[in-house]
C-alpha cells in the first residue's frame, strides 16, 4: 500500500476504534493484515514509525491471544480454479420453530460430517460439485437460513438448491440467487469490479456523493 492508502486506512481505523474494543493502533494493524496478511511486522513497523517489528509482533500476539485474530488465510480466485458460480440460497421458514428444527438437523449433519469427512462441506453433483462457504441462521423481519457457496456451474448450483436442499427440507421456501459480480469483497471495495461497472454503465466521476451520504440522517 502507498502512503495515501496508509492515511486512508488510519482514518478508517480511527473511526472504527472509537466504537469498538480496539484502540487505533490495533485496528490499523488488523485492517492492514485483513487487506494483505503477508504484510510483515517489519513493513508494518516502518509504516507506523515503530522502532522495529517487535512492537508490531506484540500487538498481533495480543490480538491472537484475545481471539481477535482468529487465523491467517488466503482468498482464492475461484473462477480460475473451476468453481465459477457463486450463489446464495435463501431458505425461508414459516415460523421460528420450523427454522430451529432445521438448524438442529443442520448442526447434527455438520457435526457428523466434520468428524468423518472433514471441515469443508463438498457435495458432488452429476457434472461437478458444490462447496459451502457460509451458512447463516437469521432471525429478524423474516426467519430464514442463508447459504453461500461455490459451484462448478449455474446448473450445479440449481441442482443443489432445487434437489438437495428442497429434498432435505421439503417444507421450506427456497430462492436461488446467482452472483454475477460484487462491488465489495471481504470488507474492501473491489476496484477492478468498480472500473468494469463504471465502463459498462458509462459513469464519469461527477459530483460529490460522499457529501450527500454524510448529509443523510441515521
Amino acid at each position: 500500500m502507498n502512503e495515501i492508502m496508509h492515511d486512508r486506512v488510519k482514518k478508517i481505523a480511527q473511526i472504527i476504534s472509537e466504537v469498538s474494543h480496539l484502540d487505533e493502533t490495533d485496528m490499523f494493524i488488523l485492517l492492514t493484515l485483513l487487506k494483505d496478511s503477508k504484510t510483515t511486522n517489519a513493513e508494518l513497523a516502518k509504516i507506523m514509525n515503530f522502532k522495529d517489528g517487535n512492537s508490531v509482533a506484540y500487538h498481533t500476539r495480543t490480538m491472537q491471544k484475545e481471539g481477535i485474530i482468529d487465523r491467517y488465510t488466503i482468498i482464492p480466485e475461484w473462477k480460475r480454479i473451476g468453481l465459477a458460480t457463486e450463489f446464495i440460497i435463501l431458505a425461508e421458514a414459516e415460523n421460528e420453530e420450523q427454522l430451529l428444527e432445521i438448524e438442529k438437523r443442520h448442526i447434527i449433519m455438520a457435526d457428523e460430517y466434520s468428524s468423518k469427512q472433514g471441515d469443508i462441506v463438498v457435495t458432488q453433483t452429476i457434472s461437478g460439485c458444490v462447496i459451502l462457504q457460509d451458512v447463516y441462521h437469521c432471525f429478524g423481519d423474516k426467519t430464514m437460513a442463508v447459504i453461500i457457496g461455490r459451484a462448478t456451474s449455474d446448473q450445479d448450483a440449481a441442482v443443489y438448491c432445487k434437489n438437495y436442499i428442497v429434498g432435505r427440507y421439503p417444507d421450506i421456501k427456497v430462492s436461488l440467487l446467482i452472483n454475477k459480480y460484487r462491488t465489495i469483497r471481504e470488507f474492501f471495495i473491489d476496484k477492478h469490479a468498480i472500473e468494469k461497472l463504471k465502463e459498462f454503465f458509462k459513469i464519469e466521476n461527477k459530483g460529490d456523493v460522499l457529501k450527500e451520504l454524510h448529509a443523510l440522517p441515521l
